[in-house]
């Protein structure tokens, strides 16, 4: 006797047993992905910051208040929980883990970070936590913005003279082209219960800006004084990157510092490149560049102004550290770059020079620029 098997019988017998091991395949996954969260839950419970910090040999103390191990901070801006387990950094406003804090200092990716934390979970038999902050815990702050409510003027004439009086150059023809670009601006800026004329440089989009200064006096501190006021911060946007991409610049000058952008456009002027150079501010030695500046530079020249400053106590010279650290991302990212080196250099009063504003200064006329243009910026562009 013939038995009949109902159509599709045997197909839903082989997808039954199909649906089977995809739900076992399924569970095994779920079970391995949460034991694998179990064992990072149970190394994060054992490595604390602090000892991150230290199996890593980064400089510094980690403390509830202290100095960031990942740049030269002057003035405490990093914080460990009370607990020891986060990390916050107040310049940039980043933060988060042990993971992240491994993956922020060495560069490398999450699952190099997570298995960083495995080993060092297997030699730290338990972690300390930080002593508790005296008193309440202060809310974060809010990032300053210090152009709201400014009104931003291009500089007068007579304000352009004044500027170049101010830094003792001969000429303000940089000066003005920084004006036409929307790079040089000035404002009246309020600063602890004062109103003080400044001059700002920043960029059309206005995401980054520094202020100096009219008079040429330092802004007043807690305790101490500094030369430039930063009244917005864009890490991905410093000034004169919004122009080198308007304009598209095919050579770019890099410079720590605004007066030394504005020498730097003045050598362009003198060298003819006024329309094909652009220039891009950083505002210190301890600001990285961000793999967003990177992507914009693409296809064009960096030629970086090294200043050339005097060793510190411990030996170290922070604007050669920079441009050093500088050129290595610019060269790891494809774009050409160079270094214009300054050490050695003679002012025309006779007094050693430490940055191109220096060398700009009288008695230096504009033979002096056009010549000190032709050895800076020479074989910049074809």
């Amino acid at each position: 006797m013939t038995t009949l098997k109902s159509p599709g019988a045997g197909t839903h017998r082989a997808h039954s047993q199909t649906s089977r091991s995809t739900r076992n395949s399924f569970r095994t996954t779920i079970f391995s992905q949460a034991k694998s969260r179990a064992q990072l839950d149970a190394a994060k419970a054992r490595v604390g910051i602090a000892d991150a910090w230290r199996a890593l040999g980064l400089p510094g103390e980690p403390r509830r208040s202290c100095c960031s191990p990942f740049r030269e901070d002057r003035h405490p801006s990093f914080s460990i929980s009370a607990d020891g387990r986060l990390w916050h950094d107040f310049a940039d406003g980043t933060g988060g883990d042990v993971v992240s804090f491994v993956k922020t200092a060495t560069g490398c990716n999450d699952r190099e970070a997570i298995c960083r934390v495995l080993d060092l979970a297997g030699g730290i038999a338990s972690s300390v936590a930080l002593p508790p902050r005296q008193g309440p815990a202060k809310p974060i702050a809010a990032p300053f913005d210090g152009l709201a409510g400014l009104d931003l003027k291009c500089p007068t004439v007579g304000e352009l003279a004044h500027l170049a009086d101010l830094r003792d150059w001969p000429a303000f023809a940089g000066l003005e082209l920084a004006r036409r670009r929307g790079l040089l601006c000035c404002a009246d800026v309020p600063h602890r219960g004062a109103v003080h004329r400044a001059w700002l440089l920043t960029d059309h989009d206005r995401l980054s800006a520094q202020a100096r200064r009219l008079d040429g006096q330092p802004w007043a501190g807690e305790g101490h004084t500094y030369k430039s006021k930063s009244l917005r911060t864009d890490h991905d946007a410093p000034p004169g990157l919004a122009d080198i991409i308007a304009g598209d610049r095919r050579a770019v000058l890099l410079c720590e510092g605004e007066p030394d952008a504005l020498a730097a456009l003045l050598l362009a002027f003198c060298a003819g490149l006024d329309d094909r150079m652009g220039v891009l501010c950083l505002a210190g030695v301890c600001k990285p560049l961000p793999p967003a500046v990177l992507e914009k530079l693409r296809g064009r020249r960096v030629r970086i102004l090294r200043q050339s400053d005097k060793p510190k106590a411990d030996g170290s010279r922070p604007s050669h550290l920079a441009a050093l650290a500088w050129a290595e991302s610019l060269h790891a990212a494809g774009i050409a770059v160079d270094l214009a080196n300054l050490d050695g250099r003679i002012c025309a009063n006779g007094q050693p020079a430490k940055d191109i504003a220096d060398l700009c200064r009288r008695p230096a006329d504009l033979e002096n620029l056009e010549q000190l243009a032709a050895d800076i910026l020479g074989n910049l562009l074809p």
